[in-house]
C-alpha cells in the first residue's frame, strides 16, 4: 500500500504570533483605556470646577437682601478668590426687575426666572466672545410680582479646568502607555520561558544517536507532557518496526542459507555428471529444490508482510463472509483436485468485523491451502457462524490433522511438522500472528465423527453509538 509523502512545512514561529496577538490586545486595551480615562477626567474636572463656581455663587447669594424697599448685596472677596488662578471670573447681581444692582453691566445673559426655584442652575454661555461657565442662582425676596427673585450669575472662564483635564489625562498617557510596554516586555519573557521545553525537546531529539529509541527521560510542564508521550510512543512503534525488520531479515537469512547452498552444490553435481540417466535424476532433484526454495521464499515474504502489517491501524470494514467465499474461490480455482464434498455455510447477515483485509486474506489462504495439501482426501467444509457474541469461522476436513501434541508447538515459526513436508512451516504462525492484530484467536479441534477443526474466532464490529 503505497502512503502519501508529507513534508513538515515551517510556518511563523509561534513565538512571534504569540508576541504579536498579545501586543494587539495591549494595544486595544490601552486605547480603550485612554479614551475612557480621558471622559473621566474630562468630567471630574468639570464636576470639580461646577462645585467651587457653585459655592462661591451661593457665598455671593448668602450676602444679598432686601433692604428698604431695593435689593441690596455684598460680595465677599472670598467668593471670588475660590475660583482660582488662570481664569477670569465675571459675576453680575440683578433684582426682581432684571436690572443690574452689582458687577459687570455688560454681562447680561439670559435668566430662567421659572428655572430658580430647581436651585443653582449651572449653563454654558459667552462673555465677550469667550466661551465661559456660569452659575445662577436666585434668592427669593419678599415682593410681590412675577418675579421675586434677586438673581446671582456667577461665570467663569474655562482655562483652569480645560488645564487640569489635559494635565490627568496627559499624566495618565504615560502612565498606561509606560504599564503597556513592561507588560508586554513581562510577556514576552514569560512567552520565552514557557515555549523553552519545547527547544529542550528539540535538543534532546536532535542529541540522539539514531539506533537510540529509548524514552525521551525529560521533566516536562504538563501541556507539554502529551507531545513527550506521543514521541516517545512513536520511537516505541518505531523500535518495534525495526526489530521486527531485524528478526525477518535474520530469520530469511538463516532459512535460505542452507537450500540456497544444496541448490548451488547440486547445480555443480550436474556439471559433473556424464550420465544422461544421472543428469536427469538430477535435473529432476534441481527441479524440486527450486520448486521447494520458492515455496520458501513466498512463505517469508508473506510471513514479513503479516508482521509488518500487524501493526498497522486496523480501520477497514470488513464482511467476513465475503471475505471468505472470495478467497475459498480463488484458492479453489487453482487446484487441480478439490475434494467431493465442498461446502461453505455463511449466515444471510453480513458478519462485520474491523481489521485489514490483506492479512485476514492470507491467513485464510493459508489454511485452505493446508487443507487442500496435507488434508481434506474427500471433505471440505467452511462454516462461518455467530456464537458467544463472537463470529466463528472453521475449517472442517477428514483428513489425519494436527496431533494434539503439537498444537502449541506448530504455532510458533518455523516449527516443522515433519513427515518431509517442504518449506518453512510458517503457515500456521502467520494465521496466530494475524488473529493476535485482530484481538481474535485460533484452536483445534475434533469432531465427533473424527474431523480435523481449525477455528478462528474474531470479536464484532463495534458500531458506534
Amino acid at each position: 500500500m503505497m502512503q502519501r509523502s508529507q513534508h513538515v512545512v515551517s510556518g511563523r514561529s509561534l513565538y512571534i504570533r504569540l508576541v504579536t496577538r498579545m501586543g494587539a490586545v495591549l494595544t486595544v486595551s490601552a486605547a480603550v483605556l485612554l479614551v475612557a480615562i480621558w471622559i473621566s477626567t474630562q468630567m471630574a474636572a468639570k464636576d470639580a470646577y461646577d462645585r467651587i463656581l457653585s459655592g462661591s455663587a451661593l457665598q455671593i447669594a448668602e450676602n444679598t437682601w432686601y433692604e428698604n424697599g431695593a435689593v441690596n448685596v455684598d460680595v465677599p472677596l472670598a467668593a471670588l478668590s475660590m475660583l482660582g488662578t488662570g481664569d477670569h471670573a465675571i459675576y453680575a447681581v440683578f433684582d426682581t426687575q432684571g436690572r443690574v444692582i452689582a458687577g459687570d453691566g455688560e454681562f447680561r445673559p439670559e435668566i430662567p426666572w421659572n428655572e430658580l426655584e430647581q436651585g443653582p442652575l449651572l449653563r454654558d454661555g459667552e462673555y465677550l466672545g469667550t466661551p465661559v461657565r456660569m452659575a445662577v442662582i436666585g434668592r427669593r425676596m419678599p415682593v410681590a410680582g412675577p418675579h421675586p427673585w434677586a438673581v446671582i450669575v456667577l461665570a467663569q472662564t474655562n482655562n483652569a479646568r480645560t488645564s487640569f483635564a489635559q494635565s490627568l489625562g496627559t499624566k495618565a498617557l504615560l502612565l498606561i502607555v509606560v504599564m503597556s510596554v513592561l507588560t508586554l516586555v513581562a510577556a514576552m519573557f514569560t512567552l520565552y520561558q514557557a515555549l523553552a521545553p519545547l527547544k529542550r525537546i528539540e535538543a534532546a531529539i536532535r542529541e540522539r544517536d539514531l539506533n537510540d529509541l529509548s524514552p525521551l527521560a525529560l521533566t516536562v510542564p504538563a501541556e507539554t507532557h502529551a507531545l513527550v508521550s506521543a514521541i516517545n510512543a512513536f520511537m516505541q512503534r518505531l523500535a518495534v518496526h525495526r526489530a521486527t525488520m531485524r528478526r525477518v531479515i535474520g530469520d530469511a537469512a538463516h532459512q535460505l542459507r542452507t537450500p540456497v547452498t544444496a541448490l548451488v552444490s547440486q547445480m555443480e553435481l550436474l556439471e559433473a555428471q556424464t550420465s544422461d540417466d544421472k543428469r536427469q535424476r538430477h535435473l529432476d532433484q534441481l527441479r524440486e529444490r527450486t520448486r521447494s526454495l520458492g515455496a520458501l521464499v513466498n512463505q517469508l515474504i508473506n510471513h514479513a508482510m503479516v508482521q509488518h502489517r500487524s501493526d498497522s491501524s486496523l480501520h477497514e470494514r470488513i464482511d467476513l463472509g465475503e471475505l471468505v467465499r472470495a478467497q475459498m474461490t480463488d484458492v479453489l480455482s487453482n487446484r487441480e483436485r478439490t475434494p467431493d464434498d465442498l461446502a461453505l455455510d455463511t449466515p444471510q447477515t453480513p458478519c462485520l468485523i474491523r481489521g485489514d483485509a490483506i492479512s485476514l486474506a492470507e491467513a485464510v489462504k493459508n489454511i485452505l491451502n493446508n487443507a487442500l495439501q496435507y488434508g481434506a482426501p474427500g471433505l471440505l467444509h467452511v462454516r462461518l457462524e455467530a456464537r458467544h457474541e463472537r463470529y466463528e469461522l472453521a475449517f472442517i476436513d477428514d483428513g489425519n490433522g494436527i496431533p494434539a501434541a503439537d498444537w502449541e508447538r506448530l504455532r510458533k515459526p518455523f516449527a516443522p511438522r515433519g513427515e518431509g513436508r517442504m518449506g518453512a512451516s510458517l503457515g500456521l504462525s502467520i494465521v496466530e500472528e494475524v488473529m493476535r492484530a485482530h484481538a481474535g484467536g485460533m484452536r483445534f479441534e475434533h469432531t465427533a465423527q473424527g474431523h480435523f477443526v481449525v477455528v478462528l474466532d474474531f470479536p464484532p464490529l463495534q458500531e458506534p453509538v
